[in-house]
């Protein structure tokens, strides 16, 4: 599971990678529109495994680009709950009815991996 926070106060919950791929462009995760952490709470960082093609000129466009996530090693885990904090809107999921419900699941699992 991914949570992943924009920077228009939303946070969506989306299951596997190849969602978070489908819901957000690569040309908004290469310019930081997301943050996006794993189902403990931790901040997790995009690797470009394709680069975004940019052309200029008088439309421009972009297009490609394909990317992983991984474990931010420098995550003081902290960040999920100031990303939390400022969320106004939980997008419609399966999984959650409230911002509440999201915030108490990453804790449980968080306290689980503790013991």
């Amino acid at each position: 599971m991914f949570i992943v926070f924009a920077d228009d106060q939303t946070v969506t919950v989306l299951r596997d990678i190849d969602s978070v791929r489908r819901e957000c462009e690569t040309v908004d995760v290469e310019d930081g529109i997301y943050t996006f952490f794993d189902e403990l709470g931790r901040h997790l960082l995009p690797t470009w495994t394709a680069p975004v093609q940019r052309k200029s000129g008088f439309l421009g466009s972009v297009s490609g680009g394909s990317f992983e996530l991984k474990l931010d090693p420098e995550d003081s885990g902290s960040s999920f709950h100031a990303s939390i904090a400022d969320v106004v809107l939980l997008e419609s999921n399966p999984l959650f009815e409230t911002i509440s419900d999201l915030i108490s699941y990453v804790e449980s699992n968080q306290a689980d991996q503790v013991r």
